[in-house]
């Protein structure tokens, strides 16, 4: 005899960290960026760094950071959401992501194990939660809009 377990809700109001791959939201409802999606990402944010000199990628970059999004993520129409509100991240939240936990933690953590720390944090995005260890540092969600 098997014991009846309540139905689950397929509502993404109601059950905002659904674990099927094919529809996992934010607390907002938004899709999160499948790990194909931000590989994409990554690969155009290298390619926008090159083609605009650097400097101007900063530039750009300082930007759009005050609209949860940076100049890769822009062209994709990705944003850095808080993980536990949904809101887009602000200016000074997407500092802390980009700026500290992934240019300076990350950067010393992959220096100290030559490389290894940059690996590890790719591959988390394959989690059932999509999350990076820069997102779950930061407490970030990255977003398809």
């Amino acid at each position: 005899m098997s014991i009846p377990q309540p139905p689950q809700s397929n509502n993404p109001a109601q059950n905002p960290t659904q674990t099927s791959s094919s529809n996992l939201v934010s607390a907002q409802g938004e899709p999160i960026a499948t790990p194909g999606v931000r590989l994409g990402s990554y690969l155009l944010e290298l390619l926008l760094v090159v083609v605009t000199l650097v400097i101007g990628w900063i530039i750009w970059s300082l930007i759009v950071w005050g609209k949860g999004t940076t100049p890769g993520h822009q062209v994709l129409r990705l944003y850095i959401v808080d993980a536990k509100s949904g809101r887009t991240a602000t200016w000074g939240h997407m500092a802390l992501r980009e700026f500290v936990m992934k240019g300076l933690v990350g950067g010393i953590a992959s220096s100290i194990t030559f490389g290894v720390y940059f690996v590890v944090d790719s591959l988390f995005v394959v989690r059932d939660d999509r999350k990076t260890l820069h997102d779950l540092m930061s407490s970030t969600s990255v977003v398809q809009r």
